[in-house]
């Protein structure tokens, strides 16, 4: 990380960062509600594909017009990786997941009441996406808030905590693929719709329990004066201050440009996320292709790969077995070669095989984010970096899948979908050990400036 991004990081970091982080105690109340969001809104948008195909026959729709559905959805998300940051900078966590969940639900209330799919497609992926008050910004509040918190509260077990909490991603993918399944088929896809926002609308109470480290911080150091601190705080939150200091969080671009490491995995996970959620579009649709009733269990095959993948990745990470990013290079490479080869898979178990493959690949490129970004910007300067890679996901999630669907329609064939899944993460892969490189090199001056001084 160069000089200049830790100097600023330094000046923005709070004093918590003077303590020891507690790796435990109240740490895994907050592990365990950033678990269960991951388990419900993850599960719910891993399983939306299935939804997605009742959706575009209810309206006949073309492909790429549904596939907007959720690409818009998930761009929203993770564009909203800047406003969600800056809004737990200003306002805490708690507040902006408990809000974001609630809007989040809401948006799955109102949306099977829409007479058209245009209407659909404007309030479950757009309406309002512009602030605060939307479905995919909502999400983003309620969901990567979850991993700023982590990073405040573990240190020496930030791995493990982040990947036990991606678990319940690899969970919520298992559970909810045959859930949705059983649901559309008893209860149409529109009460499917009202029962998954319950299950969503849960994360509001869970959001409750996210207690700021400030708390910690306040019983290790009694003997500070705290309160001179606090007092500064509240006179700054007006509405002027409050909007001032949002708009120069959410407008800090520099570590772009102070770090070549983080700006190249930058761009990688804009090619991922090009095109991650295609597989769980289009493996439904070619099982379906191929009359294979067990359709919904490839999607659960993922989620039960996910499970222990993401919590093994994480410990490796934390043991410094192998460095994060040289790992996710390769989770990158082997999702490419599976995409690849998934259309010319024409049985149950050998596209079994390749979910897995996949699951396990997806697995390391979640869980394995916060550890190689922490060790490429430091934790101070996590949450605005995190914010910045998760508007690039975003900004490649609205574009990837009506690519796809546009490819898929015009040329009469799902198989250019996977073609175009697989080299975009090819690419991606590429960009990865490009920062695997850089990181080993550093690694190698670090070692021998470390020799010369002895």
């Amino acid at each position: 990380m160069s000089n200049e991004v830790k100097k600023e990081s330094k000046e923005l970091d709070m004093d918590k960062k003077k303590f020891i982080k507690p790796d435990g105690g109240y740490g895994w109340v907050i592990l365990f509600v950033a678990f269960s969001i991951s388990f419900v809104m993850d599960g719910c948008m891993y399983s939306f594909g299935i939804v997605l195909d009742e959706i575009k026959n209810h309206y006949n729709a073309t492909q790429e017009v549904a596939n907007l559905i959720p690409s818009l959805n998930t761009g929203f998300l993770f564009l909203s990786g800047p406003v969600s940051a800056a809004l737990a900078k200003q306002f805490g966590c708690r507040p902006v997941v408990m809000a974001g969940s609630l809007i989040f639900s809401l948006m799955y209330f109102v949306s099977p009441y829409l007479p058209s799919i245009y209407l659909m497609k404007f309030s479950f992926g757009i309406i309002g996406d512009a602030i605060f008050f939307s479905k995919g910004i909502s999400f983003g509040c309620a969901y990567l808030t979850n991993f700023i918190i982590l990073v405040d509260y573990f240190d020496r077990r930030l791995g493990f905590a982040n990947g036990l909490t991606m678990s319940g991603s690899g969970l919520g993918n298992f559970a909810y693929a045959p859930l949705t399944k059983f649901l559309i088929e008893d209860f149409k896809w529109q009460n499917t719709m009202l029962i998954l926002g319950g299950t969503i609308f849960l994360c509001t109470f869970l959001g409750a329990l996210l207690r700021p480290i400030e708390h910690y911080y306040k019983k290790v150091n009694q003997n500070e004066d705290l309160d001179e601190t606090s007092d500064e705080k509240k006179e700054e939150k007006n509405v002027s201050s409050v909007v001032k200091n949002l708009l120069k969080e959410m407008t800090n671009f520099k570590i772009l440009k102070l770090n070549f490491s983080f700006l190249l995995i930058t761009l990688s996970n804009f090619f991922i996320f090009f095109v991650y959620f295609i597989p769980f579009i289009y493996i439904p649709i070619r099982a379906k292709d191929l009359q294979i009733a067990q359709f919904a269990w490839l999607i659960s095959i993922i989620g039960i790969v996910n499970i222990p993948m993401r919590i093994i990745f994480g410990i490796i990470s934390d043991r410094k077995i192998i460095r994060p990013i040289h790992m996710n290079t390769l989770c990158i490479f082997f999702a490419s070669g599976s995409m690849y080869s998934y259309f010319y898979l024409a049985t149950f178990y050998h596209q079994a095989v390749a979910t897995a493959v996949f699951g396990m690949a997806a697995a390391g490129i979640n869980s394995l984010t916060t550890p190689y970004l922490v060790d490429i910007v430091g934790s101070e300067a996590f949450a605005n970096a995190n914010g910045i890679l998760n508007m690039f996901r975003g900004l490649s999630c609205i574009f990837g899948p009506f690519i796809a669907g546009f490819l898929s329609e015009k040329l009469k064939s799902n198989l250019y979908a996977f073609v175009f899944c697989g080299t975009s993460l090819a690419l991606a892969g590429i960009l990865s050990f490009f920062v695997s490189i850089i990181t080993t090199k550093s690694e190698k001056n670090t070692k021998s400036l470390e020799l010369v001084k002895i």
